[in-house]
């Protein structure tokens, strides 16, 4: 039975027991590991070891420490010195990714707003000869439509209206007086 339950907790299962103790775990993980240490004792009890871990390490207090002793903390544990003010903001973004993608965002909005609000349209400036050849264009322009349409007017005045609408109607109207007056 042993072998069984220490089969349980393979690589996977001692993560998940870690996050759920330190309280980093998502919902399904919470619940996976709380149903396996229902089922074993030696789950639950690892669990509560980690929770205590936790719950300890949760209760340390930051010190201030002196910036060599920081530098030095760094260099031994990443193996890279962060004296650089550069190097240390490029640091500070790549490890919060949501705090850098936040700024880059802000920053292209904001540049793209200054492009569109900022960039007036150019202004178009015509000589007077320019301004007084366009008039005599629109001035010819509108002759030759009100011409066109004077002439649409007589066609439809001389052909149209008395060819299909008042013969017809006149034809009719005298079918109904012949009908009425007892024709």
């Amino acid at each position: 039975m042993q072998e069984k339950s220490s089969n349980k907790i393979d690589e996977k299962m001692l993560d998940k027991i870690i996050a759920v103790a330190y309280s980093d775990a998502g919902m399904y993980d919470r619940i996976v590991v709380w149903m396996n240490a229902r089922r074993y004792p030696e789950i639950e009890k690892m669990l509560a070891e980690y929770k205590l871990t936790a719950k300890s390490v949760h209760q340390l207090i930051e010190t201030d420490l002196l910036v060599s002793t920081l530098s030095s903390v760094r260099q031994r544990t990443t193996g890279k010195s962060q004296n650089n003010f550069i190097g240390s903001i490029i640091y500070s973004f790549a490890s919060k990714p949501l705090l850098s993608a936040s700024t880059v965002g802000i920053i292209i909005i904001t540049i793209v707003s200054v492009l569109l609000v900022y960039n007036p349209p150019p202004e178009q400036k015509y000589s007077k000869a320019e301004i007084e050849f366009a008039q005599k264009q629109l001035g010819e322009s509108l002759a030759i439509v009100n011409k066109v349409f004077h002439q649409t007017r007589k066609k439809i005045d001389a052909e149209v209206i008395t060819k299909y609408v008042s013969k017809p109607l006149n034809k009719g109207l005298n079918l109904i007086n012949d009908y009425l007056i007892g024709g």
